[in-house]
């Protein structure tokens, strides 16, 4: 009788919850409270049955309960950041259109239908990621792992099985999605020491190489950048055991003097660090450009056939060197304004995972504007929504769409890993639910 009570009180709270992703989550987390209140009883002397059959009955009413639930878990849809990426989708066929047109390029119109195919399939990866439960990754152990195998598996496959020039896309793309697995498995390393904070640090440098394959130094950087920097919030967040300056030390120093080996082993890269520091000694080549670029000298010619590279560099040859500034400003506070509101979710895992998302975005935006002012030694892959390139596109797509599930998925995401479980106190239970707490008072019956 008492488990069938109880059955019976789950059903009724859930059938009041409407958000269906939330119902199960809830109920199983109302479920442990309720045995949790009699097991307290069952210390003040009552048998298993009767203590369930009260814990049960002093719960209140069950519609109740569940209506209060319902109204705490919602799910948090971004709709304006939603419709700022679609308006950035649609800002970038715009403009891709307009350069082909001022460029009298002959094949301005293929380049168009392509863009428009590339803008059509971001905008449906980007909703399938943003509807989807992007707790999986943090609820499955094997999910985040399994991610990573899958990454590095089609990685290697690629470089394999394609010639250099499909090989060298799909090596990029794919390093660029590893920080968010990487971002979960972190939160299976919560509460853990040193050696922890280390093992992440080496895998934020080892986990990208599949870029320098092809070779791509900019997409390693960019994902080891934001493994690491990822590493570093949750360290700042208090995440391992040691204190917080210990832990940023272990991250990111041993992964840092690794990284610029790593870098310096690679010719192509040292001479084209070579170059960016005395681009008068190659004025035939990648100096040029370097030479170029910082003097504003921009040639129509030698942008038709580079438009996607050099895009910002193109609208300031269009409309003038303010494009620069503007842009900075733009970046700047686009990046602290989605900062702020990752830094302001509830879970320290949810914020872990959104800033994974979000840091590649920035950082692929920042040293696009580097390279068109000729200040930056990393090639640029893409101005994100704005560059043409359907890849690019899917990418930077699925990575909003990540960042806004977990958004939209904040209130169902817990901080349980690596910390003791809630107990309710004697004749009381405050349970954090969605923006508010939830507070039940246990009333003995007459």
């Amino acid at each position: 009788m008492a488990r069938e009570a109880l059955q019976e009180y789950l059903e009724a709270a859930g059938a009041e919850i409407r958000w269906r992703r939330a119902r199960g989550p809830l109920l199983r987390e109302l479920s442990d409270h309720i045995a949790d209140q009699a097991a307290e009883f069952q210390t003040q002397g009552l048998e298993e049955g009767p203590a369930l059959e009260r814990a049960v009955a002093e719960m209140g009413d069950p519609a109740a309960v569940g209506r209060d639930l319902d109204r705490l878990h919602r799910p948090q849809n971004r709709w304006g950041l939603a419709l700022g990426v679609l308006l950035l989708l649609l800002a970038g066929l715009l403009l891709q259109h307009l350069a082909a047109r001022f460029l009298q390029d002959s094949e301005a119109d293929a380049y168009f239908r392509r863009q428009g195919f590339g803008v059509l399939l971001a905008v449906g990866v980007l909703a399938g990621l943003w509807f989807s439960d992007c707790t999986l990754l943090l609820r499955r152990r094997w999910a985040a792992p399994a991610a990573l195998g899958v990454l590095l598996a089609a990685c290697l496959a690629g470089w394999l099985l394609l010639p250099w020039y499909d090989a060298m896309p799909v090596c990029t793309y794919l390093t660029l999605l590893m920080p968010v697995p990487y971002a979960a498995l972190l939160c299976r390393l919560r509460g853990q020491g040193g050696g922890a904070v280390l093992l992440g640090g080496l895998l934020a440098a080892v986990l990208p190489l599949p870029a320098f394959l092809v070779p791509s130094t900019t997409a390693w950087a960019v994902s080891a950048g934001t493994m690491l920097l990822t590493l570093g919030g949750a360290a700042g967040l208090g995440w391992f055991s040691g204190g917080r300056g210990k832990a940023l030390l272990l991250a990111w120093g041993p992964a840092l003097a690794l990284g610029v080996l790593l870098l310096l082993q690679n010719p192509g890269f040292r001479a084209q660090m070579a170059v960016f520091f005395h681009p008068q000694r190659d004025p035939f080549g990648a100096g040029f450009l370097y030479l170029t670029l910082r003097e504003g000298r921009i040639f129509s010619d030698f942008f038709s056939s580079n438009a996607c590279d050099y895009f910002l560099a193109f609208l300031a040859r269009v409309l003038g060197r303010w494009v620069f500034p503007a842009a900075s400003g733009l970046l700047l506070l686009s990046a602290g304004l989605l900062l702020r509101r990752t830094a302001r979710l509830q879970s320290r895992p949810g914020k872990i995972l959104a800033l994974s998302a979000l840091l590649p975005l920035v950082l692929q935006a920042g040293l696009y504007l580097l390279f068109n002012l000729g200040w930056s030694p990393f090639a640029p892959l893409s101005l994100p929504f704005l560059s043409y390139g359907v890849g690019y596109l899917a990418v930077n797509a699925a990575l909003a769409g990540v960042h806004l599930s977990v958004f939209r998925m904040d209130s169902l995401l817990r901080d349980s890993a690596g910390t003791a479980p809630l107990r309710p106190r004697p004749g009381q239970w405050a349970l954090p639910l969605g923006r508010g707490t939830l507070h039940i008072s246990y009333r003995p019956r007459a």
